[in-house]
């Protein structure tokens, strides 16, 4: 993999695209270290305790319906707000790396002058779940126009812990559509892994999966509907 910068990412949060608001963002992980340091050590000995995660960033600021200003203050303006799906894809493939975040808005704030643009500064933090550090089954977001399957992710090998993945709806122009995630053992023959809430437009959704993930995994739609516009990322416990 090359160093890259942060071009070509995207912001979705709550099925909307906010991409071309933002302009920079900013994630901090974090997990606690307890002191369990006895007699007999000769250093500090610690233990894994709670994780925290932070999610920020700036924008431009736009009040239009599914922009910036009306997706921060979708709760009249008060924070914090209910728990909300945050995805990060970095890069525009499948397989290109994500991380998401069940999380809090936990402040919103504007700022402009005569000879600048308004500016607005979004953060939000984890709530419960620990954050999702995985990869994109669809290239940033996918218009799948019928029912139909995504090209298929190659893990290597499968894995036996289970993990999680979360679903970006933007929009379905009509009908309803049920997204699914398959997973095969030699890309050929699938089997069902975990299934999404049906949805008739804008939603996001976070499901976890247990077992055995096979080496191939994809994300298939169906349904009678057209022009369904998506994110998906998978994580592997």
């Amino acid at each position: 993999m090359a160093k890259q910068s942060g071009l070509n990412s995207r912001l979705y949060v709550e099925g909307n695209d906010l991409s071309g608001d933002a302009n920079t963002f900013d994630i901090s992980t974090s997990t606690e270290a307890y002191d369990v340091t006895t007699l007999d050590k000769s250093s500090i000995a610690r233990i894994a305790g709670r994780t925290d995660a932070t999610v920020g960033f700036g924008a431009f600021f736009d009040p239009a319906s599914t922009h910036v200003h009306a997706v921060a203050t979708a709760n009249s303006g008060k924070l914090p707000t209910a728990d909300q799906e945050v995805l990060i894809p970095f890069g525009a493939d499948i397989g290109s790396p994500a991380m998401g975040f069940i999380a809090k808005e936990s402040d919103y704030s504007t700022s402009g002058a005569s000879g600048s643009p308004q500016t607005v500064s979004v953060s939000y933090s984890i709530n419960a779940v620990a954050e999702m550090v995985g990869k994109m089954l669809t290239a940033h977001d996918d218009t799948f126009a019928s029912a139909s399957s995504n090209s298929s992710l190659d893990n290597t090998t499968s894995s036996s812990s289970g993990g999680s993945a979360m679903l970006q709806v933007f929009s379905v122009a009509t009908g309803t559509v049920d997204f699914k995630i398959e997973d095969s053992p030699d890309d050929a023959t699938w089997a069902d892994l975990v299934s999404f809430t049906s949805a008739t437009g804008s939603s996001s959704e976070r499901v976890t999966i247990s077992g055995t993930i096979d080496r191939y995994v994809r994300i298939t739609a169906s349904g009678t509907f057209t022009d369904a516009k998506v994110a998906c990322a998978i994580v592997r416990d």
